[in-house]
Parts: structure tokens; C-alpha cells; sequence
């Protein structure tokens, strides 16, 4: 017995931290710098996710608004945290009241600021388990675009 318990308490330390996955955070910066509020809404087709509070918000003029996604190992993408997969029909719309842009999962538009691709945002800070990311949209976001839609969120964008 007296052999057993070294031995049993060395084995649980040996090994307590070897399936240890440390959860990573990634926070995402939206930073209006127009002079108009801009609308943001995320769609995703996911049927464990709905609408919340944060993926349906309006950005005053010079105000921002930040999201934060996590994974078990790895640093999350925007909008691609664990239990959190995009599928080809998410889309991300922007609105400035006027004008709406409208970011796809799929296809990718390698020519525009799509804003699931990683290359859009600006790292601002990184640390041991957490990164910071930033977007700025600026009046360039909106130019040529299509008209958009009223800047309240539509009742049928909520999913029940």
C-alpha cells in the first residue's frame, strides 16, 4: 500500500495535464467612422444558433461594437468559433441606411472586404490565449452598392 500511493500520485500528476485543451478567444472590433449608423446583421443557417443581441447591432456614427468568439486549441476566425461552423448560405449584411453590403460565407470574393476572411481585419493585439482584430468601415465600404433596406431589424431576421 505504501508503494501504491507514490506511484498513484506520481501517475496523476504525469498526466493530469496532457489532455488539456486551453480555450483561445478572438475578439472582433467593428469601428464605425462614418456619419451615418450602420446596421449590422449576421445570418447564419446554423440550427444551433439564432439571432441575438450581438450578431444584430447598429454602430452610431464614431461608436463600435465588439463580438468575441472562442475555440478549444486554436485561435477562432470571425464567426467560425467552436460549435460555430459557417455554412454557404451565412451571410454578414452591413447598412448604412442608405446603402447595404452583403459579406458570403461562400463563395469568397477574394476583390472586396469580405468580413469572414481573415485579411480584412487588422491584428491589434495578440496574447498567450487571446487576439484582438479590428475593422474600421469607412464611407469607401458602401460606395458603389446596393440600396439598402430600413435600418431596423426585421422581426423575420430573428429565428424561433
Amino acid at each position: 500500500m505504501k508503494r501504491f500511493l507514490p506511484v498513484s500520485a506520481f501517475l496523476i500528476l504525469a498526466f493530469s495535464g496532457c489532455f488539456t485543451e486551453y480555450v483561445y478567444t478572438s475578439t472582433c472590433v467593428y469601428k464605425n467612422q462614418t456619419d451615418e449608423s450602420i446596421c449590422f446583421t449576421w445570418h447564419s443557417h446554423d440550427a444551433r444558433h439564432s439571432l441575438t443581441e450581438d450578431t444584430v447591432f447598429i454602430i452610431p456614427p464614431q461608436g463600435s461594437h465588439a463580438l468575441k468568439f472562442w475555440a478549444e486549441g486554436h485561435y477562432p476566425l470571425p464567426f467560425c468559433g467552436d460549435h460555430m461552423s459557417p455554412n454557404p448560405g451565412d451571410s454578414i449584411v452591413v447598412s448604412n441606411g442608405e446603402k447595404q453590403v452583403i459579406h458570403k460565407f461562400y463563395p469568397p470574393d477574394p476583390e472586396t472586404n469580405n468580413l469572414y476572411q481573415i485579411k480584412t481585419y487588422t491584428l491589434v493585439q495578440k496574447r498567450k490565449r487571446h487576439i484582438t482584430f479590428e475593422y474600421i468601415f469607412t464611407d469607401t465600404d458602401f460606395a458603389d452598392t446596393e440600396p439598402s433596406a430600413p435600418m431596423e431589424p426585421h422581426l423575420s431576421l430573428i429565428h424561433i
